[in-house]
């Protein structure tokens, strides 16, 4: 079994579990999510390493 104290959420931001396993509705794509997107992105491309 995975301890997932230290995980983070997609969805709604909390910890403890996964999106795939968020009971709370689907976040909507606003302009928070598509410039956390685009820092990931940024990144990615710098070669920075990103904890997973």
């Amino acid at each position: 079994m995975m301890q997932k104290s230290g995980i983070q959420c997609f969805n709604c931001k909390e910890f403890g579990h996964v999106a795939r396993e968020c009971q709370k509705p689907i976040r909507a794509k606003d302009a928070a999510y598509h410039r956390e997107k685009m820092l990931l992105c940024k990144q990615e491309e710098a070669g920075i390493q990103l904890n997973a």
